[in-house]
């Protein structure tokens, strides 16, 4: 959202003060005007490349609900039913997304943050043992997304001040 009105005010100052500069001659004038419109610029310079970073509170519930909603679809998902799986495995897919997509807060251990791959290849392994029917692959993957959340669970415990409202 910062960088979309960044985006906006940068291109509505830029054609004020290229609209004020065209209408003023005097020197002092126009200086005031670059000078003012200048601060401007930076100010929505900065807004547009700024980075929406999440807080750790955040970040871990993002991954909490993708683990979840996963889970649940996967529960529900009737095995003998072809057009069930191949939905269940495009939801995955999706989901895999949102957890590539997500960025970790720099704050975080190393361990947690490397614990996203791990998610991440435990998501794909469920995703693979569904669409084969491999139980083995499922397992698998559920063994490496139980690591995971192991990490994340032990680091919200050790760090309950981060955690409450």
């Amino acid at each position: 959202m910062t960088q979309v009105i960044g985006a906006f005010g940068f291109i509505f100052f830029l054609i004020a003060i290229i609209k004020l500069l065209k209408e003023r001659a005097d020197s002092k004038d126009r200086k005031k005007i670059i000078l003012g419109g200048g601060f401007l610029l930076l100010g929505c310079l900065v807004m547009l490349f700024s980075t929406d970073e999440l807080t750790e509170k955040e970040y871990l519930q993002e991954i909490a609900q993708i683990t979840v909603d996963s889970d649940d679809k996967i529960k529900q998902t009737d095995a003998y039913a072809d057009a069930d799986i191949n939905e269940t495995v495009e939801f995955l897919d999706e989901e895999i997304k949102k957890v590539d997509s997500l960025d970790p807060p720099e704050s975080l251990p190393q361990e947690i943050k490397d614990s996203q791959d791990t998610l991440h290849e435990g998501m794909e392994k469920i995703k693979i043992g569904i669409r084969d029917s491999d139980s083995e692959e499922l397992q698998n993957g559920q063994t490496i997304i139980a690591m995971a959340q192991i990490l994340y669970s032990d680091y919200i415990d050790k760090n309950p001040e981060l955690f409450e409202e």
